[in-house]
């Protein structure tokens, strides 16, 4: 059954990397609205206070330029130098009246403006008060002839204090002016250190988000190391290993890596279960390959193989022996097949238990069987054997539906002496000495058959195996 995930993988990637993504949006907005802020700013101070600055300079000069005009008026000799005067006065009033009318717009200062604007005003009156009196002086001058009459002195001394007081109150605009011009200055130093203080607010502000957006990418990096990669490897090098163990393919953890460790650990505790089921069955039919499936004895083939290894260590003189039990084939035709096979397992179970383990005990097919033993003589295998005929003689087998059923054997022997063989001894020639000991234990058995049954003979034929190698099946009485 799957692990139920709760907050996996993904989740949490789309976390890491929504939270890096919000970090930079964040940034990214955060920039361009300063950016915007930066531009209008920058932009009103160029296009507003620098221009109401450069009007307020424009002023000043234009006032002191009134003064110039004035002194210019007071101190003029004839009435084509007055006229003059008159048309620049109205000129610059003209344009000082435009550039005050500028700066009655601006958000700031009004005090200070309307100060200006007054004053504007009042000089403006002035300016069109001389500018009458002057006129109608000229006219009258060129009316009269002679010296100048007591309404002209008046005129002249008139046209003198309006003059006086043209000076006086482009002065008091000048002044009015450079307040305010200093007034502007003190407002761009401000607007400016504001703006610099603005950058490095930002400056900080985003030095601080991209700190947050590497530690955050860094922080995703590590998880990604320790909570994946690192994870992933180490369940790679478990399943890597030549005898993987299921208890390494265990993560902690309750997301997808976890996730596929624990189907991997049921895949491999499957694949194993499955190798070792395959191998018994291997083993099962390597068992049957060279093993007899009633009796768990060698066959011939496992028999074979066996002799011939012994033929190689063995330093004792080998019996080889075939047993065969007398009238088994009555024993089939009176109590059928299922007896004979127990009265086969009884017969093998007495010749085992008088054999040793390390004896080769081997069904040749049917109700006959074949033995490889290091012996001392003919004699003393003679002795083990018979001692095996007796107990089964006398130990008859019992029946399921009462009485017993007495067995017996014969057995015939022979011995294979000059031992151990050289190990690079041809397996080809051994195989042949081992038939031919087969041949003269089978005979000796034939012997034994005709001679009564329930007996133990043993052949006239021994072998020396260094001289049936060396010379060709040779053999010694």
């Amino acid at each position: 059954m799957s692990r139920q995930i709760i907050f996996g993988l993904t989740a949490r990637t789309v976390v890491v990397f929504s939270f890096a993504a919000i970090l930079a949006m964040g940034a990214t907005i955060m920039t361009g609205r300063v950016f915007d802020r930066l531009r209008a700013s920058q932009e009103r101070l160029t296009k507003v206070e620098v221009e109401e600055l450069m009007t307020s300079v424009r002023l000043i000069q234009q006032t002191e330029t009134l003064i110039g005009l004035g002194l210019m008026l007071t101190h003029a000799d004839n009435h084509n130098e007055r006229r003059r005067a008159i048309m620049e006065l109205n000129d610059r009033q003209a344009w000082i009246a435009e550039l005050t009318s500028e700066l009655t717009s601006a958000d700031q200062d009004q005090r200070l403006i309307e100060q200006a604007a007054d004053a504007q005003r009042r000089l403006s009156e002035n300016i069109q008060t001389l500018s009458a009196v002057v006129r109608d002086r000229i006219d009258a001058r060129h009316s009269e002839k002679g010296p100048a009459s007591p309404d002209q002195e008046e005129q002249a001394r008139r046209i003198r204090q309006l003059s006086m007081d043209n000076r006086e109150l482009a002065g008091q605009l000048s002044v009015l002016m450079s307040y305010f011009s200093a007034s502007k200055r003190r407002q761009l130093q401000n607007q400016s250190e504001k703006l610099i203080q603005d950058i490095q607010d930002h400056k900080r502000n985003l030095f601080i988000l991209t700190i947050l957006l590497l530690l955050s990418t860094l922080g995703a990096g590590l998880y990604f190391k320790y909570g994946v990669v690192d994870r992933v490897v180490k369940l790679q090098r478990a399943v890597d290993q030549d005898e993987v163990d299921p208890a390494n393919l265990t993560l902690s953890g309750n997301d997808e890596v976890a996730q596929l460790a624990y189907t991997v650990n049921r895949y491999v505790r499957r694949i194993q279960s499955q190798e070792a089921r395959m191998k018994q069955i291997n083993a099962d039919l390597a068992f049957l390959a060279e093993h007899d499936p009633l009796t768990q004895l060698a066959n011939r083939r496992h028999f074979d193989i066996a002799t011939r290894q012994l033929l190689q260590h063995s330093r004792t003189p080998l019996c080889i022996a075939i047993i065969d039990i007398d009238h088994f084939k009555r024993v089939n035709d009176r109590y059928g097949h299922a007896v004979g096979d127990l009265a086969l397992q009884h017969v093998v179970r007495w010749i085992q238990a008088g054999l040793r383990e390390s004896d080769v005990l081997a069904r040749l097919g049917g109700e006959e069987f074949c033995v490889a033993a290091p012996m001392q003589s003919i004699m003393s295998a003679c002795d083990v054997f018979d001692r095996i005929r007796q107990r089964i003689a006398n130990e008859p087998m019992p029946l399921d539906h009462g009485g017993s059923l007495r067995l017996t054997l014969s057995s015939g022997l022979t011995l294979i002496e000059g031992l151990p063989l050289p190990q690079d001894a041809d397996p080809e020639q051994m195989q042949h000495l081992l038939n031919a000991a087969l041949r003269a234990a089978d005979e000796a058995l034939y012997t034994a058959k005709h001679g009564g049954r329930n007996q133990v003979r043993a052949s006239s034929i021994l072998f020396n195996a260094m001289k049936y190698l060396s010379d060709a099946p040779e053999v010694m009485s």
